[in-house]
């Protein structure tokens, strides 16, 4: 009994200890996240969400155990689904998808700091672009019409739980506001949201 106590600490010891961190320190962190993506403008005419799976990496430089600063690579679809614009023309549906780089600013909280929020800008590099006008052609190749760069606001919140001293699990939550249309024939800016979860590595 007295092994599985210990077992028992050791285990919560592990979970709930947060990770020293100081000046200069670097994580890497690999991430899979479900995603769900609306276009503003479509929403307010009852459109459904395109949803997908996304994946990227971050890497996370500490001023001190508070303040990070957090870029990474991320390949995210968004999009409008089933938009209906009957008054103008046909149900409309557009996917895009984005190589995203986003520049946050990480404030470290709890007793731990094992919690955080941040709040910065992404950029997006188109890298494909197709729309269905429900013309009986399916969906169809809008690159020529598309904007080849996104610019956005990005924010959300996480929670770490350590695993060992150089290896963490993440949950988090992650949010993209877009500041451009998505396409040059229409007015429509996307709104992106995920739930991840990750590794981290300190480095």
């Amino acid at each position: 009994m007295k092994y599985l106590i210990c077992f028992g600490l050791l285990i919560s010891s592990l979970l709930c200890n947060g990770q020293t961190r100081e000046k200069g320190n670097i994580e890497l962190t690999p991430i899979v996240g479900y995603s769900a993506s609306y276009q503003l403008d479509s929403f307010l005419f009852g459109s459904s969400s395109v949803s997908a799976i996304q994946l990227g990496i971050y890497g996370n430089y500490f001023f001190n155990n508070r303040w990070s600063l957090r870029s990474g690579l991320l390949f995210q679809k968004m999009g409008t689904n089933n938009v209906d614009f009957s008054i103008f023309s046909n149900e409309y549906s557009e996917r895009t998808n984005y190589i995203t780089v986003p520049l946050t600013v990480n404030y470290h909280f709890g007793t731990k700091r094992n919690w955080y929020v941040n709040y910065g800008i992404g950029i997006g590099f188109l890298t494909n672009a197709e729309a269905n006008y429900n013309d009986g052609n399916g969906f169809v190749d809008i690159n020529n019409l598309s904007n080849s760069t996104q610019f956005g606001i990005n924010g959300g919140v996480g929670y770490k739980f350590k695993v060992s001293p150089k290896f963490i699990i993440v949950v988090e939550n992650s949010n993209l506001i877009g500041l451009t249309d998505s396409t040059e024939q229409r007015s429509g800016k996307n709104f992106f949201m995920s739930f991840n979860i990750g590794a981290v590595f300190k480095i």
